[in-house]
């Protein structure tokens, strides 16, 4: 079983997003922009997959911030999904959750985030970049939603060390701010919670990353 420490580290700086032609998941290690540098806790815990996993190892973050419309490398899938898939479902004053199990995506209401029940769509784009749009357009929430997603489905899977990297993105145009579902201008980024797991192989894999959204439009998963 893991025990509890607290890290302190930084994350990054703020900077300047260059865009190079003809990039490829596999030349996309690093961030395109860079941020200011938020104090990030760690903590190890034993989740409720502890006795089949040997334990789970939580990266909190908490903080959002604006970025003016930088470029970011976004997290890709190991399999393209073949076509969109969409839900709608109501969520009323109780909360609730939507979830999409092919595309590994779980997103989850807390009560009272919605003051009356609201239809919910919510879709996950095609292609290989982890990337999702949701409506109402411009929806407010009042208490907090939580996006997760399954880090197994994606080709960061078995590379633990890329977890302090890992960030929500607010992308405000949806698709029309990935491009060539490599990178994504995100207007807002939003430091996700990501988990470590250590599988029947013995080795550390990454088990999910999660953020709390405000409102509504396009999110992403992006790699810094």
């Amino acid at each position: 079983m893991f025990r509890t420490s607290i890290v302190r580290s930084t994350i990054f700086g703020l900077g300047v997003a260059l865009v190079a032609t003809g990039c490829t998941p596999e030349n996309l290690s690093g961030p395109q922009a860079s941020l200011t540098p938020p104090n990030a806790a760690v903590t190890a815990t034993p989740g409720a997959s502890a006795s089949l996993l040997g334990g789970v190892l939580s990266l909190t973050r908490t903080v959002v911030q604006t970025v003016n419309d930088l470029l970011f490398p976004v997290v890709q899938r190991h399999q393209a999904l073949a076509q969109p898939i969409t839900v709608t479902q109501t969520i009323g004053t109780a909360g609730g959750s939507i979830s999409i199990p092919a595309a590994g995506f779980t997103i989850t209401f807390a009560r009272g985030a919605v003051l009356t029940p609201t239809p919910i769509t919510v879709t996950a784009d095609s292609g290989k970049a982890v990337s999702y749009e949701f409506g109402p357009h411009g929806t407010q929430f009042y208490a907090p939603v939580t996006i997760k997603q399954d880090m197994s489905l994606t080709t960061l899977a078995d590379n633990p060390a890329a977890a302090p990297g890992i960030h929500g993105g607010y992308t405000a145009n949806g698709l029309q701010d990935i491009i060539n579902g490599l990178l994504a201008r995100v207007a807002e980024i939003i430091n996700a919670t990501t988990t470590i797991i250590i599988g029947p192989d013995g080795k550390a894999h990454l088990g999910t990353s999660s953020f709390i959204i405000k409102h509504f439009s396009g999110y992403i998963l992006i790699s810094t």
